[in-house]
């Protein structure tokens, strides 16, 4: 029992999605760092590594350290290996701190499929609605390319973007696209949520999209829910929506109580 306890605690950290081939040649990898605070009562922001990867047809946003993880689950449940062994391969790499990803165009052309991980795969269709940006007389150059700037309002959120419109395709980090160039930066108006590219490459191979068979569909104020729900009593969340028991124990026996946390959303709720 311990084993798969500690299993189970093991995958629930992962976004375990199965993936499937779009068939879109990648064109272009951009790497991000991504800063925020998923909880009002972090005194600071953290941060994550996620990649943009860009397609004829489609997109993916997705963490890097969770998209590798996840790959050593998936290889060391293949190789039978126990929970130590693969606990001793995934030391090798950094803890994501995030665990959704975005796909745009998918399943069809101009809806986006965004998947989250509460222990559980979640996923949510939305459409891609256009975002009206005001690009501003000013510009600047960072390692030798030129950029603008341009702000909107999404979400409930104020952003401002630095775009290269010497890299002429019209996406960026999370839901953040439609400028006249690649969106190397953006930041929201509270200084919780940034975006900062640090590497650019060529895309090579294809892109693959989620397999959500084994995901529950949701809805977007639904995920916002559930987040609310879990932030609020772990346990409960896990005994009512799983039927796990995770109730733990301090050194002296005690229940461990744990905090009430207040999630901190980079979208107001609609």
């Amino acid at each position: 029992m311990l084993n798969k306890y500690l299993l189970f605690l093991l995958l629930s950290g992962f976004n375990l999605i199965l993936s499937a081939q779009v068939g879109d040649t990648i064109r272009l990898q951009v790497h991000y760092i991504a800063s925020f605070k998923s909880y009002e009562e972090h005194t600071n922001t953290r941060t994550d590594e996620k990649i943009l990867r860009i397609a004829d047809h489609h997109s993916s946003f997705v963490g890097r350290w969770q998209e590798k993880r996840q790959s050593v689950v998936d290889s060391a449940m293949k190789a039978h290996l126990s929970v130590d062994e693969t606990m001793s391969l995934l030391g090798k790499y950094p803890t994501p701190r995030q665990f959704y990803a975005i796909y745009d165009n998918f399943p069809s052309k101009g809806i986006r499929t965004v998947t989250d991980k509460l222990y559980k795969t979640f996923y949510y269709e939305e459409e891609i609605d256009p975002i009206s940006w005001n690009i501003l007389p000013r510009d600047t150059i960072i390692l030798d390319i030129p950029y603008r700037f341009a702000t909107t309002n999404y979400k409930g959120h104020r952003w401002t973007a630095c775009f290269a419109p010497s890299i002429p395709v019209s996406a960026g980090p999370w839901k953040l696209q439609g400028l006249p160039g690649l969106i190397l930066y953006a930041q929201d108006d509270t200084g919780i949520f940034s975006f900062e590219c640090i590497e650019i490459r060529k895309g090579e191979g294809l892109l693959y999209a989620p397999s959500l068979s084994k995901a529950i569909k949701t809805t977007r104020k639904g995920l916002r829910n559930l987040n609310i729900e879990s932030a609020t009593n772990i346990d409960q969340f896990l005994q009512k929506r799983f039927g796990i028991q995770t109730k733990g124990y301090d050194a002296n026996g005690k229940p461990i109580i744990r905090k009430k946390m207040t999630p901190i959303f980079m979208e107001d709720e609609e």
